[in-house]
């Protein structure tokens, strides 16, 4: 594990991404969170105070980075849910078949190494009727942003740590057998500086069925 793969970026990472509006899409995003609940792509846990114990009766978190873990250790401490740490990848979840009623994922598809296999192990760990709940920044519908985040993509894995522009996630959740509710799936503008108009965001409910 490198100097800044496991140090400097989880930093950095944190810095960018704790935009209010950033933020504000987090907490929209959690409050359809209900029951057991699993979120995978942890990172240092910036969703954690947005979950309600009122609707969550316990959290599991997966993280495969010890950066990221450690950074969120303090968080763990002060959970306002009940919550474990699992330090795993989302391609091989250690869980039971139809355990959760709910799983979480923000901005955690862009760099994922296998979205597929991901997206099978969340179905198969969802109950049936179970929500997946997901924003990611995606691939632009505007042909001429494509091309800018198709030609920046090789940049963008080096210094995301494996993070892709180009990633059509609202669309491999569909394709890998989810039902999406008809929730308002929007693109929104969100400023990385130069990258201000590559970052479309999308955030939407799927339901196992």
């Amino acid at each position: 594990m490198g100097l800044y793969s496991e140090t400097i970026f989880p930093w950095l990472l944190d810095k960018a991404l704790g935009h209010p509006n950033i933020m504000a899409r987090r907490r929209a995003l959690v409050s359809g969170a209900v029951g057991e609940v699993l979120e995978i792509g942890f990172g240092s846990g910036a969703t954690l105070p947005f979950y309600d114990r009122a609707k969550v009766s316990s959290l599991t978190v997966v993280e495969p980075s010890q950066g990221m873990n450690r950074r969120a250790a303090a968080g763990l401490a002060q959970s306002p849910v009940p919550i474990r740490s699992v330090p795993c990848a989302g391609e091989q979840l250690p869980f039971e078949g139809g355990v959760f009623d709910t799983v979480v994922c923000c901005l955690t598809l862009c760099s994922v190494r296998d979205v597929g296999q991901v997206l099978a192990e969340v179905r198969r760990v969802l109950k049936a009727g179970g929500k997946f709940l997901f924003l990611e920044h995606v691939l632009s519908d505007d042909p001429d942003r494509q091309r800018w985040q198709h030609r920046l993509n090789p940049i963008q894995k080096i210094v995301g740590v494996g993070c892709n522009l180009n990633r059509p996630s609202a669309h491999l959740v569909q394709a890998a057998g989810f039902q999406l509710e008809p929730l308002p799936a929007q693109e929104v503008e969100y400023a990385f500086g130069a990258l201000k108009t590559l970052t479309p965001l999308v955030m939407g409910a799927a339901i196992r069925v």
